[in-house]
């Protein structure tokens, strides 16, 4: 069982998920039960806090055109930044943006949207990880 938040839950057949499972059976079959499972994924995101809040806050932000864009904009370059790894002025560059960020999170609507969207962030983070981790499947590299 995955534990989303505590009040949304998704299981799943330990038939489906065994780290242990044959590859005998039915291809479709087994496609089907994962389907299944990650309707039943999606259904329990919906159903979840972390989701609800996003939501309602990003329908205020909605309700501002120019934050909204301002927002994006602010998150663009938080990417950017981000996947520029290679470059030497990347510290002075994060610097800025951790900078811009203070400044611009003093308004309290987007300090909630942000934080509300890092909650979904996250979410989705910890889904990908619980796969990888009880799945027999290689990285080729350990995470400390």
């Amino acid at each position: 069982m995955i534990i989303l938040n505590s009040n949304a839950l998704f299981t799943v057949s330990d038939s489906v998920f065994s780290k242990k499972r044959e590859c005998g059976g039915e291809k479709g079959q087994i496609m089907s039960q994962i389907n299944e499972a990650l309707e039943g994924l999606i259904q329990a995101i919906w159903e979840g806090e972390e989701y609800k809040r996003y939501q309602e806050i990003r329908a205020k932000v909605h309700e501002q055109p120019e934050l909204e864009q301002r927002i994006h904009a602010f998150r663009k370059k938080n990417y950017e930044v981000q996947n520029r790894a290679n470059e030497r002025a990347l510290y002075d560059q994060v610097d800025g943006l951790e900078r811009e960020g203070i400044e611009f999170r003093k308004d309290p609507l987007v300090n909630e949207y942000l934080n509300a969207e890092l909650g979904i962030c996250r979410l989705f983070q910890r889904i990908n990880w619980e796969l990888v981790q009880n799945m027999d499947f290689d990285l080729g590299f350990v995470i400390d």
